[in-house]
């Protein structure tokens, strides 16, 4: 097999379908880089082709290099991973001064602190806001995925080393490891040969895969949660560190006892989960460490078969929520390791398991047709007009249909889109519409807008777009202080506070921090 050729192949292939403008491909094993392919745009308007010095941001694959950094650290004696945050950070003191939480449940996404706070675009200014911060959960007991928490291990790495953040990484991993294409910040005297990033032109409905795409635009960024832009053959050095279980071509950046510890996963847990900074999957007996990240414009991953002796990096620079790039790397690094070929795994018009939405869901005169096409293509007929259904990347489903395009679609015990909930028979009282229904917006680029509907008698947050955007449109659950928390689980940290409502619906609301006002537009309207 000639596998240059057959990674061209699918890249083109993935690029036909989803709205990727370039790419880049490295494929590594323990001697070095064995395939590196690029195809497409590092900027469609001036159509400049990906080149190998391209650069992009690696967005959350950056916490693998955090952890990296940290276990450094924990060797040199600067940091330990079971003190306490308050012990590098006097001034965190979340719980009225608790100092439960530690540096390892940071990297673990156990602190129980919110998944992002996006009103604040610098990183100190972002930790000090958590400095009283309250949970819901005893550290260590739940996983809950936060950038803050991340962005505080690189408060703690300045701290620590007396360096910026910037420079403590650089020092101790991108020069050691040889990354010289790389950079451990984001700023505009550092993006020489970077890709320009795309989002999709609306960010208030689904993006189907043919969605227009417009320029991101460019933000400065430091934090430890998404700070490091780099090459596909620079992050194939990374991964080639992996597979070296902490060294490169006689580098040591971790021993051995460092790199059992990032790699073995919180007690309790048996198989694949979040270990420090890194996923850990077991598939077919085999040892994967892999991480998705995702930048506003920008989508990547990086995947090490530490068994099976070979890594892939892929970048590009699609939406930064575009998980099918996930789909996409995972199936490379299977191809690398002799598994045959399948383009059809990113066809979006086809549905995994696509029978089980097959059938008439819902009552007159909210009522639609799902059809079988095929083995695993479905069509949706409502109102005597019928259109695509079409994979997300995401577990929903998006339609073409004109009168069914405005929210994602599902299927659990009932087909769920928007504040429908179609099924046999009612879904539910009907009752007036809550004030906080609508559409809401905000000027972070991260989670630009979202509707609250009223699905059923409760209330759910539904985001179209938006990287750090959630995608399985949690309930929001009414307290006894007046605010809303976002999900039904007690122990989840987030909070959505109601603004004023002079005229029966709410002006704004404040998420964990940031505003978002009321929308003018009314987003369900072609």
């Amino acid at each position: 097999m000639d596998v240059q050729q057959v990674l061209t192949g699918l890249a083109e292939q993935v690029r036909t379908w989803w709205p990727v403008p370039g790419i880049a491909i490295s494929v590594v094993d323990r001697t070095g880089e064995s395939a590196f392919v690029t195809a497409g745009f590092a900027n469609a308007e001036r159509l400049v082709p990906v080149s190998p010095r391209t650069r992009f941001e690696i967005g959350s694959v950056s916490k693998t290099f955090t952890s990296f950094l940290l276990g450094r650290l924990a060797e040199e004696g600067k940091v330990d991973l079971d003190a306490a945050v308050a012990d590098h950070l006097p001034w965190f003191a979340p719980n009225g001064g608790s100092r439960a939480i530690t540096v390892r449940h940071l990297l673990q996404h156990t602190s129980g602190l919110v998944a992002g706070a996006d009103a604040l675009p610098d990183a100190a200014a972002r930790g000090y806001a958590l400095r009283d911060a309250r949970t819901w959960a005893e550290p260590g007991e739940l996983f809950h995925y936060s950038n803050e928490g991340y962005n505080l291990l690189g408060l703690i790495v300045e701290q620590a080393t007396g360096e910026s953040l910037a420079d403590a990484m650089a020092g101790r991993l991108l020069r050691p490891l040889g990354m010289s294409e790389s950079a451990a910040r984001i700023t505009h005297e550092d993006i020489a040969e970077l890709a320009a990033g795309y989002r999709f032109l609306r960010d208030d409905r689904p993006p189907l895969p043919s969605a227009p795409l417009a320029p991101a635009g460019f933000f400065e960024y430091s934090s430890a949660d998404g700070n490091v832009l780099a090459t596909a053959s620079d992050l194939g050095l990374f991964a080639r560190m992996l597979l070296g279980r902490g060294t490169l071509d006689g580098t040591r950046i971790v021993g051995p006892e460092l790199f059992r510890q990032i790699v073995t996963l919180p007690a309790g847990e048996v198989g694949s989960g979040y270990a420090l900074g890194v996923d850990v999957e077991l598939i077919d007996g085999r040892t994967w460490l892999t991480h998705a990240g995702g930048m506003v414009g920008y989508r990547s991953y990086l995947a090490a078969d530490i068994d099976g002796g070979h890594g892939v990096a892929v970048l590009t620079n699609a939406p930064g929520e575009c998980q099918i790039i996930d789909r996409f790397a995972r199936h490379v690094l299977d191809v690398v390791q002799g598994a045959p070929a399948d383009p059809a795994l990113f066809d979006p018009e086809r549905i995994p398991d696509a029978q089980r939405y097959v059938g008439v869901h819902g009552t007159a005169p909210r009522q639609i047709r799902v059809e079988a096409r095929g083995d695993d293509r479905l069509s949706l007929t409502a109102d005597g007009v019928s259109g695509r259904l079409y994979d997300a990347g995401d577990g929903r489903l998006v339609c073409d249909h004109p009168g069914w395009s405005a929210y994602h679609h599902s299927l659990d015990g009932r087909w769920l889109y928007g504040p429908e909930s179609l099924g046999p028979g009612s879904a539910g009282p009907t009752t007036p519409p809550h004030p906080l229904t609508g559409h809401y917006r905000s000027y972070t680029p991260w989670y630009p807008s979202f509707s609250i509907v009223q699905r059923a008698g409760r209330l759910h947050m539904i985001a179209a777009t938006g990287v750090e955007a959630p995608c399985d449109e949690p309930e929001l659950v009414p307290l006894d202080d007046g605010t809303f928390r976002v999900g039904a689980d007690p122990r989840l940290p987030e909070r959505l506070t109601s603004g004023p409502a002079p005229a029966g619906a709410v002006l704004w609301v404040d998420l964990d921090g940031c505003r978002y006002t009321r929308s003018f537009r009314d987003h369900t309207k072609p």
